[in-house]
């Protein structure tokens, strides 16, 4: 039997310390992990651990009674274990089902967690981003295959290392790191883009980052969170449509100030068409470029009549930088007949007419007229003149020499239009136009006009006598005579045969009349002759007349013309003056 009792009392000895054990194990774990019961289990927790102390309470009562009957103690130690016992069962039968329920919740939520973890690991290890996690040193503790792959670095590698430290560049890594501290410092996410070398190419890659800061729940340390997305061809694309963009406004510019220059270039020749004089070409051509050339000084030179200097007719932009008068052969565009053009860049041949010391670019180009050089259009500047400034110049100096030779036939033709072509007195059409503004102009200011018309007497005899030859030596020198003593704004003409008319404004009568006696006395005294051969002097009868507001340029011609008239019954080589017997 001595084996049997020590047998039962290490079994119930065994049993009361693992129903002790149990207790104390469940309890430790609680403060360990600092779990809670939820209230709805108190009870059923309370009685469940009563029950096992109980149990435990028995098999340790047991030890000491293995052969012996059982005690007060013992029995009453298993009446209250049995009521327990039987309490534990009966409120445990109504919440088996809820403790199960919560159990299997507990554990389809296990399972739901491990899912979305696993979700979630996969869509930041296969998505197409750079994701990472750093502490408060900004070292890499994750970091998905997108980096791994993009720098070409295993799993583990950069687990513990700072940017700073596996970056190509370390400058860039200390940039990235800043950024980190400023998320950590302000606790605020960051959403900028950053600049970072592949080690691959070690070209510039631009990503597109959001930092944001969040709280490690096992140790409450904060921690940076990362997404950068490479946007390196979205950049590029920008830069490109940028260049673009630059490349068309460039462009844009470019044909706005082509336009503007058309313009200016077609307003100048309209101009041109209508200039009257060469000061008015000249006035134009250099307004014109001082619009086009806004930089630029410039002078117009033209040849003179004697083909032995060159002569500065205008200039624009400020001071001179060359001479007013030289000789034809100290400019190289006059020697050649070519452009020639000096700068610190284009060494060309420098012209002598420049003044010393010269400095900056001089432009010099030839002015053409019926394919002759007539001068050169001459430009200066501190800085180089573009070819496109050089075509423009060239163009404005072939516009120039043809406005120069169209005002030239212009002038011939208009001076063989108004003047005689014997005397180069106005002819009779010039004459009744110029007298018809004249009365305008005079009954405007309230000043008189005055025409004298005069008439060369016996010319018929004098003429057959001598030749018409002599005779037209005759009225050119009575032309002469009369240009020479008429003021510069009185108007001398040729009316026809031995007849001339003068348009005399702003002068009284009693002054016209001793003008006229003068004049008529000059021809009486003129000395005519033919080679050395001493002609017949000739005398003149003279008509005056003097305006009246309203009237007729036709009216006024007839009353000095009936005045000359009447100077011939008279005797003629005398002067009258037109009275209205009618007044």
């Amino acid at each position: 039997m001595e084996p049997i009792y020590w047998n039962c009392i290490i079994a119930h000895s065994i049993t009361a310390f693992s129903y002790f054990g149990i207790p104390i194990v469940i309890g430790i774990c609680f403060a360990k992990t600092k779990a809670t019961i939820p209230s709805k289990f108190w009870v059923a927790f309370l009685l469940s651990g009563g029950f096992v102390l109980f149990c435990g309470f028995h098999h340790f009562l047991a030890i000491f009674e293995p052969y012996m009957a059982v005690s007060l103690l013992h029995l009453g130690v298993l009446d209250v274990m049995a009521f327990i016992s039987l309490s534990t069962l009966l409120y445990l039968m109504p919440t088996a089902y809820q403790i199960v329920k919560a159990i299997a919740r507990y554990q389809e939520d296990t399972r739901e967690l491990q899912r979305s973890q696993q979700m979630q690991r996969l869509f930041l290890d296969q998505g197409p981003f750079a994701a990472y996690i750093k502490d408060e040193q900004s070292r890499i503790l994750y970091y998905n295959r997108e980096l791994q792959s993009r720098f070409s670095v295993d799993p583990q590698e950069w687990l513990g290392k700072t940017d700073s430290e596996f970056l190509p560049d370390p400058e860039e890594g200390r940039r990235v790191m800043e950024n980190d501290r400023i998320v950590l410092k302000t606790l605020r996410p960051l959403k900028l883009i950053e600049e970072v070398k592949v080690s691959a190419n070690n070209q510039p890659c631009y990503w597109l980052s959001f930092k944001f800061p969040f709280s490690d729940g096992a140790t409450g340390a904060y921690r940076v969170g990362g997404i950068s997305i490479d946007i390196t061809e979205s950049i590029e694309a920008q830069r490109s449509l940028t260049d673009l963009n630059r490349q068309l406004e460039e462009k844009t510019l470019k044909l706005e100030a082509k336009k503007r220059e058309l313009i200016y270039l077609s307003d100048m020749a309209e101009i041109l068409y209508s200039c009257e004089s060469e000061d008015e070409v000249y006035q134009v051509v250099a307004l014109t470029c001082s619009k086009l050339f806004p930089n630029i000084r410039g002078s117009i030179y033209i040849i003179a009549n004697s083909k032995n200097y060159v002569q500065m007719n205008s200039f624009w932009g400020g001071e001179r930088r060359s001479k007013e008068i030289f000789s034809l052969s100290d400019c190289w565009a006059l020697r050649r007949g070519k452009l020639n053009l000096s700068s610190p860049r284009n060494s060309g041949l420098m012209c002598s007419h420049l003044i010393q010391p010269v400095s900056g670019t001089h432009l010099c180009v030839p002015l053409f007229a019926q394919g002759e050089v007539v001068g050169i259009l001459h430009l200066d500047a501190l800085e180089e003149i573009s070819p496109e400034d050089r075509q423009t110049s060239e163009i404005i100096a072939r516009t120039l020499g043809i406005a120069l030779n169209n005002l030239s036939i212009k002038q011939r033709l208009t001076h063989e239009n108004l003047r005689d072509g014997m005397t180069q007195l106005f002819n009779q059409s010039y004459m009744e136009s110029i007298t018809e503004q004249r009365l305008a102009e005079a009954e405007r200011s309230g000043q008189p006009l005055s025409i004298i018309f005069l008439d060369i007497d016996n010319f018929k005899s004098y003429n057959s006598r001598y030749g018409h030859v002599t005779a037209n030596i005759v009225l050119q020198g009575l032309a002469k005579l009369l240009l020479k003593s008429i003021r510069s704004f009185d108007i001398a003409c040729r009316w026809g045969g031995e007849e001339f008319v003068i348009v005399m404004p702003n002068m009284t009568l009693e002054t016209l009349r001793k003008r006229v006696e003068q004049l008529r006395l000059d021809i009486e005294q003129m000395q005519l002759k033919d080679g050395d051969r001493l002609l017949e002097s000739i005398t003149a009868s003279f008509g005056i007349a003097v305006s009246e507001p309203g009237i007729t340029v036709k009216d006024f011609l007839n009353r000095a013309n009936q005045a000359m008239l009447e100077a011939k019954r008279t005797g003629k080589n005398r002067v009258r003056e037109y009275v209205n017997t009618y007044n």
